[in-house]
């Protein structure tokens, strides 16, 4: 049965540049509680890998503490670590010249499984991808979907209660993604919580239950998935293309009652104000030559752009 008692708790993590003295993770909180699968989004040098790095002991944080089931790990984290599997970005959780099947039985010998449990556990992680044939041949000799999927067995091999999975996705094809997306709910469901960084966000949207989304150090936003997309779902938002481009006086009316962005010169969103704005709104549109109309629902993109800036 699944347990929602909290796992990880991050409390006020900071950490600066040396060289520059800017801050590269300012006061980030958050908790993963067993079962959770949250997903920590945001641009490139936003700040989630330093976070990670912090939360595994890899980088010593300049402010802030780390708990793992209520004990503080901070600088500290071999209780974390034996009960954490981790993929970093480039899978770096693997030796490249061993097999598949030799990393697992040293890396499950390191989280107190034998050989023969490691093997027997590492074969069926490869079977759910289809990589059973290559499990004694080189990890260098593997392209790098298969590479990438390695490097998620290596960190599942010891049923970790915490997993942490940075850009896990990378390399992957569709079938493996969805070997990945069914593997990581059905760890949810046991308890396993997992926190998992990514920039594929449809991938993020079929597999998270929470977002945690940070820019330029600080956590812009945290919230449950659903709730956030049925909250930006219950503003109106059309999609229109005309015979031709807006005229001013039009685009004047428009703007009363909508954020008016322009796609390309005769296509554009019209993010409606207010629901009752809706019934002026397609007034005005009604005297317009509108070749096509559509409603638009928002995804865990539309999040992510609105959040960081980027329209």
């Amino acid at each position: 049965m699944r347990k929602m008692t909290t796992l990880l708790t991050v409390d006020g993590l900071s950490k600066k540049y040396k060289d520059t003295g800017k801050k590269a993770v300012n006061d980030v909180s958050f908790q993963i509680s067993h079962g959770d699968i949250v997903v920590f989004l945001g641009p490139n040098g936003a700040g989630k890998t330093t976070t990670l790095k912090m939360i595994l002991n890899l980088i010593i944080p300049d402010e802030g503490k780390i708990y793992f089931e209520g004990q503080e790990i901070t600088s500290k984290g071999l209780m974390l670590l034996k009960n954490t599997g981790a993929l970093l970005e480039g899978s770096r959780n693997m030796f490249w010249s061993l097999s598949p099947i030799e990393n697992f039985v040293y890396w499950g010998g390191q989280r107190g499984l034998t050989k023969n449990m490691a093997e027997k556990k590492g074969v069926e992680l490869l079977k759910q991808f289809g990589l059973f044939e290559k499990r004694n041949v080189p990890i260098t000799s593997l392209s790098r979907g298969m590479q990438q999927a390695v490097g998620i067995c290596c960190a599942m091999i010891a049923e970790p209660k915490l997993l942490i999975l940075d850009e896990p996705t990378l390399g992957l094809d569709i079938k493996s993604t969805q070997v990945v997306i069914s593997i990581l709910k059905k760890l949810s469901s046991n308890g396993v919580g997992i926190l998992i960084t990514t920039h594929q966000l449809d991938f993020a949207q079929k597999v998270a239950e929470k977002i945690l989304l940070i820019n330029q150090g600080k956590l812009v936003f945290s919230d449950n998935i659903k709730d956030s997309l049925e909250n930006f779902n219950n503003q109106s938002i059309l999609k229109i293309t005309l015979t031709h481009s807006l005229k001013e006086s039009d685009r004047e009316k428009l703007s009363m009652y909508c954020t008016l962005i322009t796609n390309t010169e005769n296509s554009y969103q019209l993010n409606v104000k207010k629901q009752n704005n809706l019934p002026q709104v397609l007034e005005v549109l009604g005297e317009l030559p509108i070749r096509k109309i559509e409603t638009k629902t928002m995804k865990l993109e539309d999040i992510f752009n609105y959040y960081v800036g980027e329209k």
